[in-house]
């Protein structure tokens, strides 16, 4: 199956969206119709999903190419363009389908199910496995990890556009405390077809920013279609309020130590909100498994998190492009790395000690490089 979509988030929307509906289904992204024909002349689509602007051809051009050919290839044309006279080029060319941006996703997937005479995700196996083990092993090395998103916030941000200011303002504070939807942020804003320069994106606003509120919607929907991100097991979700808690104490934490230093406080609780990211990770990939028919209790949920949260946070962090800067500042929390002289990792790793103790007394040689002493931070402790 081909996109072929120049919008990075609409892009990555799609081919979840595929993947939603057939998970074993291999997918290749184009981001200009000249790539996307090259690679259809030599492998072929059983569908593909085109844009009507593209760079190097446009898209109504790439379906002329593809119906010259004798292929029962499904093509389907999402567009922003809505006028009379082009959903009747498209149709003059004999596409399958045509659909208006913005949509909606579950009416794209209810029409992609319409047009292709394949196996429902109810009946394919999501990976070859036998075990937990085996699962999340496969999906750290050959698949895509992804986070838990409250199915709630997920349909609040898809029908933001119906919001008045007030209320879209306060859905858009919401998710700069939400790590999946910080964590997507980040890596939209910093993907190839977002970044500008050199420099990255290292807080939420400036990733919202970058890629415009169609493209926050667009991750908001593709990281709610992951299997296992809606979290259902009452034990699951106590762990994640958990993991949720110490990325805000940790924010909380860096906060109050703003107070007292100079560095940049915006990047720095962005980077909280994803201190965590590997566990979260951990629980998609639990919920997953039980949806496919499986058993797990809290034990084994508790090894699970012990064996694969530092691995699982690294393997994350990679695929998903997150940049060395960021990841930086969330391993600062965690380890300081020798002769680190930057402020910025210096706090960093001060909260992590308030927040998670410091068996090797670490704080007051960490505090007087900073100018503080430990009385002066002892109350910026979490409660118990």
């Amino acid at each position: 199956m081909l996109v072929v979509e120049d919008d990075a988030s609409t892009g990555a929307l799609l081919v979840q969206l595929i993947k939603r509906l057939w998970p074993q289904a291999s997918v290749v992204l184009a981001s200009d119709a000249l790539f996307a024909l090259e690679h259809w002349k030599s492998a072929g689509a059983d569908l593909v999903l085109l844009d009507w602007g593209l760079p190097g051809m446009s898209g109504i051009d790439l379906l002329k190419q593809i119906r010259r050919s004798e292929t029962k290839t499904v093509c389907v044309m999402i567009s922003g363009h809505a006028d009379r006279e082009v959903i009747l080029a498209a149709r003059t060319h004999q596409v399958d389908a045509f659909i208006v941006k913005p949509f909606a996703a579950k009416q794209l997937m209810a029409r992609l199910s319409e047009l292709m005479a394949l196996p429902s995700a109810d009946s394919q196996l999501q990976a070859p496995v036998g075990s937990i083990e085996d699962f999340i092993k496969y999906h750290m090395t050959q698949g895509i990890l992804g986070l838990p998103i409250d199915p709630e916030l997920a349909g609040a941000i898809e029908g933001i556009r119906e919001l008045d200011a007030g209320a879209r303002a306060k859905v858009l504070r919401q998710c700069q405390f939400h790590p999946a939807l910080v964590f997507r942020a980040l890596s939209l804003a910093n993907s190839g077809q977002y970044i500008q320069g050199l420099e990255s994106v290292e807080t939420f606003e400036g990733a919202i920013h970058q890629v415009g509120l169609a493209g926050f919607i667009n991750l908001a929907v593709e990281m709610s279609l992951h299997p296992g991100s809606e979290l259902k097991a009452d034990f699951l979700k106590t762990r994640r309020l958990q993991f949720h808690r110490d990325c805000l104490s940790l924010a909380d934490i860096v906060t109050k130590l703003g107070t007292h230093a100079t560095f940049d406080l915006a990047a720095s609780r962005s980077a909280c909100m994803l201190y965590r990211v590997g566990e979260l990770s951990l629980l998609q990939l639990m919920q997953s498994w039980m949806d496919l028919g499986n058993a797990i209790d809290d034990s084994l949920c508790a090894s699970i998190l012990k064996a694969h949260s530092s691995p699982a946070g690294n393997q994350i962090k990679t695929q998903w492009n997150i940049p060395n800067t960021i990841r930086g500042r969330i391993g600062a929390a965690y380890l300081l790395p020798t002769g680190t002289v930057r402020i910025d990792s210096i706090v960093m790793r001060i909260a992590g000690l308030l927040l998670m103790g410091d068996p090797h007394q670490q704080l007051p040689r960490l505090l007087a490089r900073v100018g503080l002493t430990p009385s002066k931070v002892e109350g910026y402790r979490p409660a118990e």
